[in-house]
């Protein structure tokens, strides 16, 4: 049976008393979730503390990112072997934010998820077309591509894939079915056995329509994991629409 997984990415948010509250509510609120994986990335800052907080929880810990060397002179960059140490078990890889804001190419996010397996990390790779490259009919070809760069030769066993439409991300509107549907049953057919996730302006009121699509394996959720409510409420539609 295919994995569940509903994963938090926090982004840029939060000072440290406010992620260490929101981490205490959710061991609190979302404890009773044991059919599902759940996943809680923060700003890299803040993970220590997580990591004492979550520690003896059903919630995963995992980063925003890595950089593919073990160590060096690389101001400003966490390798994998230091996320592993405060005790990271995911790492998200790929990011539209990370491809569009800081031009991450192909070549480097297959460096990162090689990096992030060969110390045990389980990559969240990130996939996904720009409005422009679909209304150029490119969206098929540009997630093939994106898939075949990073995942080739790697084991699949170890990996989680994200489709996150850029179009869709932070703009309140998320794709919609059809188009969510598709492009799931295409990366399935292309990457048999993997987890496959939506992100892309999930949130409680659409969590349960995107989740009645098979192909869809989990949520990777940004502004909505942000308050612990939203969060819960998204976990529990995605739980109602797999039972029903």
């Amino acid at each position: 049976m295919m994995r569940n997984i509903i994963a938090a990415n926090w982004k840029m948010h939060f000072d440290l008393d406010t992620a260490i509250q929101t981490a205490l509510q959710m061991k609190e609120e979302l404890n009773g979730f044991n059919d599902v994986e759940l996943i809680v990335c923060p700003s890299f800052v803040f993970l220590h503390p997580l990591s004492s907080i979550l520690r003896s929880s059903n919630i995963k810990l995992g980063g925003q990112n890595l950089y593919f060397e073990d160590k060096g002179a690389f101001t400003g960059e966490v390798s994998a072997g230091m996320l592993k140490s405060v005790g990271c078990e995911y790492v998200i890889i790929g990011h539209s934010e990370r491809r569009h804001i800081f031009s991450e190419k192909d070549i480097d996010i297959q460096k990162k998820v090689r990096k992030a397996l060969e110390y045990n990390l389980k990559p969240i790779l990130c996939i996904g077309e720009t409005l422009k490259q679909r209304k150029e009919n490119k969206a098929f070809d540009v997630v093939e591509r994106q898939i075949v760069s990073a995942l080739d030769g790697v084991d699949l066993s170890k990996v989680i894939v994200a489709y996150e439409p850029v179009w869709a991300i932070g703009t309140g509107v998320a794709a919609d079915r059809q188009t969510v549907e598709e492009m799931h049953n295409f990366v399935s057919n292309l990457l048999d056995d993997v987890p496959i996730l939506y992100g892309g302006s999930v949130k409680p009121e659409n969590s349960y329509e995107l989740a009645t699509i098979n192909s869809v394996n989990g949520f990777l959720v940004g502004t909505a994991s942000l308050k612990t409510d939203s969060f819960k409420k998204i976990i529990e539609e995605f739980k109602k629409a797999k039972e029903d």
